[in-house]
């Protein structure tokens, strides 16, 4: 039986926190595939539009069949794109270094440090199939905390890691004392989107008008909350802090696959050694 997870006033400012904060920062999507040229004709943005849907929708439906194993990649490719964004060194065993260290803390971290009120959370996602989820995320965070430790004995030579180091430091205290939800969204809204919203910004004002970069992101992020009311409005189980926590994550899950794919597979890669 699904254990059922309730929401209190903590955790409901939580996730108002990913969806009204953090999830805008996706919205910008749109205006990097015109910076890497979708916009030169209808035709290329209605191509762009339908793959990047298609691909979360493509999401979704393997998350309903495989909802444990969903998860797992999901927790998995979490830490790589955060990681991704935080790591800033130009060499590439101590950027790997970085990637596990700062992405793996927010993603398995909390996991490892929280299982207990992690795990109704993990079980509304799985359709209560979990423990498979736990065990390799409380196995990942081993290596992650080897990693972090070797990560720890190189700030010693290298002066240029250390202030990236003593923000990994901040986000451990973070997962560590404050509940997962909470952790969570406090990283996600106020290290990453912060991170990649600036990174981003400076790039695309360049090309793009700044107007229609910001008005790009609220169309889109509206259509995600309309998306995302509509999700709740559909699977309504009874339950509506389950069908929250549902829709919330695996719809970040389905808007992050294609997010990874053109922001860290095209733009990120090609623009990294001006964010190091």
């Amino acid at each position: 039986m699904v254990e059922l997870a309730t929401l209190d006033y903590l955790s409901i400012f939580a996730l108002l926190m990913v969806v009204v904060i953090g999830l805008p920062h996706g919205a910008l999507d749109g205006a990097v595939a015109m910076h890497l040229g979708v916009g030169r004709s209808i035709n290329a943005i209605l191509k762009f539009l339908a793959s990047y849907l298609l691909c979360a929708i493509f999401v979704i439906i393997i998350w309903y069949n495989f909802p444990d194993l969903s998860l797992v990649v999901f927790l998995i490719i979490s830490m790589i794109h955060f990681g991704w964004g935080d790591a800033n060194s130009n060499l590439r065993s101590q950027f790997f270094l970085q990637i596990v260290s700062h992405g793996g803390i927010v993603t398995f971290g909390i996991v490892y440090f929280h299982v207990d009120e992690v795990l109704p959370i993990f079980d509304m996602l799985t359709q209560s199939n979990s423990y498979f989820v736990i065990q390799f995320s409380k196995f990942i965070f081993y290596i992650i905390s080897f990693f972090t430790f070797i990560y720890f004995t190189l700030i010693f030579r290298n002066q240029a890691l250390r202030l990236r180091f003593l923000e990994l430091i901040f986000v451990w205290l973070i997962v560590i004392s404050v509940p997962p939800l909470l952790s969570f969204a406090v990283y996600f809204c106020f290290v990453h989107t912060a991170r990649h919203i600036r990174n981003i910004w400076n790039e695309l004002k360049i090309k793009i008008n700044p107007k229609i970069i910001i008005s790009q992101a609220i169309i889109l992020t509206i259509a995600s909350w309309i998306f995302g009311i509509f999700a709740l409005y559909y699977i309504d189980s009874g339950d509506l802090d389950s069908d929250i926590i549902r829709v919330i994550f695996i719809g970040l899950a389905a808007l992050t696959v294609p997010h990874m794919i053109l922001v860290d597979g095209f733009f990120r890669k090609k623009l990294l050694s001006k964010y190091r």
